[in-house]
């Protein structure tokens, strides 16, 4: 005689209900039920999130071939992985700068126009830095992925591509500015991220189109990844500029 799913109420004979996917041995909850629960979720996740994370620095374009054909069980979404990556990159992040004592230390000129603007994005640079990933994807999509990938799907690829950038920096922070007690707020070490950051992108594109036969690769990698430095480059610069307005004018005079 077939059980009914207690989740919605489905007729079972089977471990998971076809409907809802709820297990069917769901019963009260006990330590025991609890503790297993705790263990399954975190093995799960981080299996997931490693295997993910591996995958991305491996062979990223195996992952986007798997995943847009459906293969998507064994790795982590990309709106998780993202979230996932960025909170623990802003918390390490920050959690150094108020426990370290660092000082922004910046060559004026290097990149922005005005040295408040530097100092706002040598802070607070992360936080603008997750609003670029549409404007990169639009970029991606229209300089290389326009006859392969679909624009939602260029948002997939540059989210994941963000998000391992962010681990990059987790581990930079975590090794450098933890362990060594290098000043996480020295242009120095931005540019160190910066040229990382390069280094991936050009390894995940060449990763991405290898097997595709598009028609003068690098010379189109090299052009995207120009156009989306500059682009990025000055989206950040007004983004900096503007939050240093918004504090001059939230601060007492």
């Amino acid at each position: 005689m077939a059980k009914h799913c207690l989740n919605c109420g489905h007729p079972v004979n089977l471990n998971y209900c076809p409907q809802c996917a709820q297990a069917t041995n769901v019963g009260r909850i006990t330590w025991k039920s609890f503790n297993a629960e705790f263990l399954h979720t975190l093995t799960h996740v981080e299996k997931n999130i490693i295997g993910t994370g591996w995958q991305l620095i491996k062979d990223p374009g195996r992952l986007y071939d798997e995943y847009f054909a459906g293969k998507r069980k064994k790795y982590t979404s990309p709106v998780a992985f993202f979230l996932i990556w960025v909170t623990i990159s802003v918390f390490t992040h920050q959690a150094i700068i108020s426990h370290s004592g660092f000082h922004p230390v910046y060559l004026k000129g290097l990149t922005f126009s005005r040295p408040e603007s530097i100092q706002v994005f040598i802070k607070h640079g992360e936080w603008l830095y997750i609003l670029c990933f549409p404007i990169s994807a639009a970029l991606f999509y229209f300089m290389l992925g326009r006859t392969t990938f679909t624009y939602i799907e260029s948002i997939i690829i540059t989210m994941y591509s963000f998000s391992l950038v962010y681990v990059f920096y987790t581990v930079y922070y975590l090794v450098g500015g933890a362990l060594f007690l290098l000043n996480v707020l020295h242009w120095r070490f931005y540019l160190v991220q910066i040229l990382t950051a390069l280094i991936y992108t050009i390894w995940a594109c060449y990763s991405i189109f290898r097997k595709k036969k598009k028609q003068w690769l690098w010379a189109r990698i090299i052009t995207y990844l120009l156009v989306n430095s500059i682009v990025v480059l000055r989206f950040l610069e007004y983004m900096s500029n503007l939050w240093f307005c918004a504090e001059g004018e939230l601060s007492p005079h």
